[in-house]
């Protein structure tokens, strides 16, 4: 079911969340780096409402969205909040594209990149507690959006037909995590199997443990 929550989100709210967490250390010229305290207002995008801001030392223009994923984007404020909202919990693209009023796809290109953006963020380091847990799941991850040019590799729609266990061969790829008990700290990876070796080599790389691993 589609949950209608746009109406209940703030755009002032939103955009002072985006403003914290995509501009942790303040808002700055891109460019030249200056703050925004040294730019003036230089109008409104037209379909976003964002304000714009022309740097008074380089006179380069930006907004909220400059330097981010959503650079050229029209999304509203709410709408990046939603979105972002969705990726994190999961949430369809198709159901994602309705209750935001765009296109799946578009919905598809923007999750691609973040989700890219954040493998790339993921620490390779071991957790720096003793005491770490370590568990799997199994996401339905087949190809069935994508786009096949060879009419002999069709869309496969396996993983939405097994329960249980999968593979990563099976389009039910398994995300096996490792969380510190003090630091709530997590390290996930997808990875092709839950064999006894496949988890013992992410435990051994997340954390101090190297007395193998209990099925």
């Amino acid at each position: 079911m589609d949950f209608p929550i746009i109406d209940l989100i703030d755009e002032e709210i939103a955009t002072d969340w985006l403003l914290t967490h995509f501009h942790p250390d303040g808002l700055h010229c891109p460019h030249c780096g200056a703050d925004v305290k040294e730019a003036r207002h230089f109008g409104r995008t037209r379909k976003s409402d964002l304000q714009i801001y022309r740097c008074l030392l380089c006179e380069g223009v930006y907004n909220l969205y400059s330097g981010t994923v959503f650079e050229r984007t029209h999304f509203s404020p709410w709408q990046v909040v939603l979105l972002l909202h969705g990726i994190c919990q999961g949430v369809s693209s198709a159901q994602l594209g309705r209750e935001l009023g765009v296109s799946r796809p578009t919905v598809m290109s923007i999750r691609r990149v973040v989700q890219s953006n954040a493998a790339l963020m993921c620490s390779a380091g071991a957790l720096p507690e003793d005491v770490v847990e370590t568990d799997e799941m199994f996401q339905n991850a087949g190809e069935k959006g994508d786009v096949h040019r060879e009419a002999s590799d069709p869309p496969r729609r396996r993983g939405n037909k097994r329960k249980g266990r999968g593979t990563y061969a099976t389009d039910r790829s398994p995300v096996v995590g490792t969380i510190g008990r003090e630091s709530g700290t997590v390290r996930l990876r997808v990875t092709h199997r839950t064999d006894k070796a496949t988890l013992t080599a992410h435990v051994h790389q997340f954390s101090h443990h190297r007395k193998g691993v209990k099925r």
